[in-house]
């Protein structure tokens, strides 16, 4: 869980990195293209130097290319989508259509899966939702289409989060996500090319470029993916709301940005929930340790 929050919160601060490249005329595609070129090339290292002590395994190859298949297809297909709702819809209600995603998780666990879930669960991914609507404020702009490309999004990354969690297993948390920053960097380096992307032009460009790769990539995937290796999907799903929450504290706190009572009480919901299934999951263990002596 430590993990999980941990990527929630490198997750938060990568908006700050991106509005910064923007802002020095850095095109979408040439970010996300550098974004996870960079980051691939890290964790490659990191691979490299494990794989010196032995501590890396050797993975069927068809593993690999459905790891491969995760970054090159299945998150350039969310964060396309997510970008393209922008265009229609409003920062806010993208966010909130985003942030469904913990209940396709469930969804996704229950039914097609056919894993069971708990009570639990379902009780604190349904207030962690409505804690994140609430956190991410009033929303305008509604646009059916725009809506819909939210939605999908939203769908995407539970896929995502659900898929790379049954990957992970048979693969290690590190190779997998090394395996998934590639996939990523060739699809949006693609893009980039097709499209003429304007990349970074000056230090202030390439500083937010690489903050983003390190911060908002390296340690947000890493750390999602450790999270993965060691717990339910559903579980990190739940943990993983308190994003916004940690968004709207940091713009608190670093912008001077005002905050209104019904994003006081989504933050409270979302913390709330993870405190619960936090404490709940941990009292399980502490039962199950007993167990086993």
């Amino acid at each position: 869980m430590l993990c999980v929050l941990g990527s929630a919160v490198a997750f938060a601060v990568a908006p700050i990195f991106g509005k910064v490249a923007y802002a020095h005329g850095v095109d979408s595609f040439a970010l996300l293209a550098l974004r996870f070129a960079s980051a691939s090339l890290v964790v490659w290292v990191l691979v490299l130097v494990l794989a010196v002590g032995g501590d890396v395994g050797r993975p069927a190859g068809r593993t690999v290319l459905r790891v491969l298949a995760l970054g090159a297809l299945v998150l350039p297909a969310e964060v396309t989508l997510y970008f393209a709702s922008l265009h229609r819809i409003g920062a806010g209600l993208a966010e909130v259509l985003l942030f469904l995603y913990p209940m396709w998780v469930v969804l996704i666990t229950a039914v097609v899966l056919r894993q069971q879930v708990t009570r639990l669960v379902v009780g604190c991914s349904v207030v962690a939702v409505a804690g994140a609507a609430l956190t991410v404020g009033a929303v305008s702009g509604v646009d059916g289409v725009g809506v819909l490309l939210a939605v999908g999004a939203s769908i995407g990354f539970a896929c995502y989060v659900v898929l790379s969690g049954r990957l992970v297993h048979g693969v290690g948390s590190i190779l997998t996500t090394a395996l998934i920053t590639t996939g990523a960097a060739v699809t949006f380096s693609l893009a980039a090319l097709v499209t003429g992307s304007q990349g970074p032009t000056d230090a202030a460009g390439w500083a937010a470029t690489l903050g983003l790769s390190l911060v908002g990539t390296v340690v947000s995937f890493l750390l999602l993916t450790l999270g993965l290796a060691r717990m339910p999907s559903t579980d990190a799903s739940v943990v993983s709301t308190v994003e916004p929450a940690v968004a709207v504290l940091l713009g608190v706190l670093l912008l001077g940005e005002p905050i209104g009572l019904l994003q006081v009480v989504g933050v409270a919901l979302v913390l709330g929930s993870v405190a619960v299934l936090v404490r709940v999951e941990a009292a399980e263990d502490v039962v199950d340790a007993g167990a086993g002596h």
